[in-house]
């Protein structure tokens, strides 16, 4: 692996992709780095710690080259209970990613616990992997940077399982939060759930989580699988877990073309 300090660094008022954020089929912006560094961006302007981030959704509108950017946030509503932001990354003026987010306020609530089980073993043991096959060729990137360790790899069971964390932070000296954390590797579920041998490169056209708590510790568990249809449009769907139990789940739209 080559060495890498960050997903980005700043230079002035911008954000710079650094190669470590890279996307693997051309000099690009992976859409997880984009992700997390929109939620970070979410989470700075939130000065109240009981509204907890319960949806993201990212559309990746167009593509993020590796020049200097800037975030915008903006409320769409304030209130005790729920707030909507959203936010927009720009390069030279121009719109190429939208987010929005719904902040809701935590309480505590009587009653049973629910299922906290996490259906598969633990990341602990387990080799560390990448995430896309190395026959491949692809560019290095952020595919790479990621550490995944996988339960079931791209099985016939139409279902994939992994453990993946992943090891850089989006900007140097700056702790990973868990908001970000999650937002950079769930963008990574189209790439890692099945599709089949008939189906050639895929994109996934946005990131959205819905999530009831923040991940804890440094490993998320993803149960991932990607419904493909004749039309080569799809969705990519994954239960989130981290080591205690489940955190929520991520949903993605894909674009799949033909092989040959």
């Amino acid at each position: 692996m080559r060495a890498a300090q960050s997903l980005f660094r700043t230079e002035g008022e911008f954000f710079v992709p650094n190669e470590a954020s890279g996307n693997p089929w051309g000099e690009l912006t992976g859409g997880g780095p984009v992700a997390g560094l929109i939620a970070r961006s979410i989470e700075a302007a939130n000065d109240d710690p009981d509204l907890f981030v319960a949806r993201l959704t990212v559309d990746l509108m167009r593509p993020v080259p590796r020049v200097p950017l800037s975030i915008e946030v903006r409320p769409l509503r304030t209130g005790k209970r729920l707030q909507v932001v959203r936010a927009g990354l720009h390069i030279d003026g121009r719109l190429h990613t939208n987010a929005t987010a719904h902040l809701l306020r935590r309480s505590d609530l009587d009653g049973p616990a629910p299922d906290s089980a996490v259906p598969f073993d633990g990341p602990d043991g387990l080799e560390d992997r990448t995430l896309l096959p190395p026959e491949l060729g692809l560019r290095w990137g952020v595919h790479d940077v990621m550490q995944v360790r996988w339960i079931a790899d791209q099985s016939a069971t139409g279902t994939s399982r992994a453990w993946m964390r992943m090891p850089l932070p989006l900007l140097p000296g700056e702790r990973l939060s868990p908001l970000s954390h999650v937002a950079i590797l769930a963008d990574a579920i189209s790439a890692a759930s099945p599709v089949g041998e008939l189906f050639g490169p895929w994109i996934n056209t946005d990131v959205s989580l819905h999530l009831h708590r923040e991940l804890r510790g440094e490993w998320l568990g993803v149960e991932m699988r990607r419904d493909v249809q004749l039309t080569g449009i799809g969705t990519a769907h994954a239960h989130l877990y981290d080591i205690e139990g489940p955190i929520g789940t991520a949903q993605e739209a894909v674009m799949v073309n033909q092989l040959g």
